[in-house]
C-alpha cells in the first residue's frame, strides 16, 4: 500500500517563542506558491476551552491568569478531560488529512503534541530564552488580561512557571517529555531571530523531510555562541576562496546554504562554544543572517570541559565580542550592534540589546 505523505507541519513551542507570527509569514509563503493552507491552533482551542470551563466552576473567581490555571490542582481532573478531548481530536484530523493525497493543500498545526499524534508531520519546536520570553511577554500590549504584568521580573517569572508547568503537565498526563529533541525533526532558537528566515527555514525543512533528504535539525543564532579561537585567527585567510569576506558574499548571494555545513558545538555549563565553523558563523553574521545550522558534537562531558579549559581564556571573548560587532554592522543586522558576547554568561544582559528588525517583524 502506498505511504501518503501530505504536507503537514507540526509547530510545537515553548511559550512566547513566535508560534503565531512564524504560522501566519508560513502560509503567506506557501498561498503566493498556490498552495490552500489550512491552520489549526489547538493552543487556541484549548485556552478558550480551559478558561471557559474555569470560570464556569469557579464564577466568583475573576482574571485568573492560564499559568494559574495550568497549576491549580483543585482543576486537575477537568483539566485532565480537556486534554484528552483535544488530542483525541488532533488525532483524528491528522488521520482524515492522510486518508487521500492532497497535492495542492498544506496543513499547520500548532499543539503541543501533534507530532505524537500526527506521526507522518513534519515536527517544529521552537525553543526561546527565558528572560527574553519574559521580556515579550511584559511588551506585548495586544496580550489579554491574563498576560498583563506588573514588572518585567513578574512577567519573566511566570512565563518561566508556565513553560515549567506545561512541561510537567505532560511528563504526567502523557509520560512524555517536550524537552526530548527525539521527538522533533526541526529545533530552532528564536531569540534572536528573523521570523521571516525561520518561515523559509521551516519551509525548505518540510520539503526536504516529505522528499526524504537531508535537512539540518538545530538552528540558532550566530551570537549565542562562544568561540574557541581568536577573531584575528578566523579572519586570518588562508585560501582566497576561503576568506571571511568571500564566504560572506558567497552566503549574500545564495543564503546560508545548508550545503556550507552546520557548526560543530561543544556545550558545557549551559554555554554553546563553536569547535568547528567560526569562519561560518561570522560570515553569516556578516551576511545579515539571524539563523544558522549547528550540531553538538560533545555535551556537558569531560571531553567538553577539558577542552573548554583547554583554548578558551576572557580576552579571547572580548576579542570575538570586536568581529561580532563589525560583522553584524556589516552585514546590516542593527539588533546586534552592541551585542557583547560576553553577556552570554550574564543573561540580565540579554534583555538590554536592541531587537529591532525581529521587533519589526513581529510576535507571537
Amino acid at each position: 500500500m502506498k505511504r501518503i505523505r501530505n504536507k503537514i507541519i507540526t509547530i510545537s513551542g515553548e511559550p512566547v517563542s513566535g508560534k503565531s507570527t512564524v504560522v501566519e509569514l508560513i502560509r503567506d509563503k506557501y498561498e503566493k506558491m498556490g498552495y490552500k493552507v489550512q491552520i489549526i491552533s489547538v493552543g487556541n482551542i484549548f485556552r478558550q476551552l480551559i478558561q471557559e470551563e474555569y470560570y464556569r466552576t469557579y464564577p466568583d473567581r475573576k482574571n485568573v491568569s492560564l499559568t494559574d490555571i495550568q497549576t491549580d490542582e483543585e482543576f486537575k481532573e477537568k483539566r485532565n478531560q480537556i486534554d484528552k478531548m483535544v488530542d483525541s481530536e488532533v488525532a483524528r484530523r491528522g488521520q482524515l488529512i492522510n486518508e487521500t493525497e492532497q497535492p495542492n493543500n498544506v496543513y499547520i498545526i500548532d499543539s503541543r503534541l501533534a507530532w505524537s499524534n500526527i506521526p507522518d508531520s513534519y515536527a517544529v519546536r521552537l525553543t526561546v530564552n527565558e528572560k527574553i520570553a519574559g521580556q515579550r511577554v511584559f511588551n506585548d500590549q495586544t496580550r489579554g488580561v491574563e498576560d498583563k504584568f506588573y514588572s518585567l521580573d513578574e512577567a519573566i517569572e511566570q512565563t518561566r512557571k508556565r513553560k515549567l508547568s506545561e512541561v510537567q503537565r505532560y511528563k504526567e498526563r502523557y509520560g512524555v517529555d517536550l524537552t526530548n529533541p527525539d521527538n522533533y525533526d526541526l529545533i530552532v532558537d528564536t531569540s534572536f531571530s528573523n521570523p521571516r528566515e525561520l518561515a523559509q527555514i521551516i519551509v525548505e525543512g518540510e520539503e526536504n523531510y516529505r522528499t526524504d533528504k537531508y535537512y539540518p535539525k538545530t538552528w540558532k543564532n550566530t551570537a549565542m555562541f562562544l568561540p574557541s579561537q581568536r577573531f584575528q585567527e578566523t579572519i586570518a585567510p588562508s585560501f582566497a576562496e576561503n576568506t571571511l569576506h568571500g564566504l560572506t558574499q558567497k552566503i549574500k548571494k545564495k543564503g546560508y546554504n545548508y550545503d556550507f555545513g552546520e557548526i560543530d558545538v561543544l556545550e558545557f555549563n549551559g554555554n554553546s562554544y563553536i569547535k568547528e565553523g567560526h569562519h561560518r558563523a561570522l560570515a553569516a553574521l556578516a551576511a545579515g543572517k539571524t539563523l544558522i545550522p549547528y550540531y553538538i558534537e560533545h555535551k556537558e562531558d569531560d571531553y567538553a570541559r577539558t577542552y573548554v579549559d583547554k583554548v578558551l581564556g576572557l580576552s579571547d571573548y572580548y576579542d570575538w565580542e570586536e568581529g561580532i560587532r563589525g560583522s553584524a554592522k556589516l552585514g546590516g543586522v542593527k539588533s546586534l550592534e552592541d551585542f557583547d558576547i560576553t553577556s552570554v554568561f550574564d543573561i540580565e544582559k540579554l534583555l538590554n540589546i536592541r531587537l529591532k528588525n525581529t521587533q519589526a517583524d513581529g510576535r507571537e
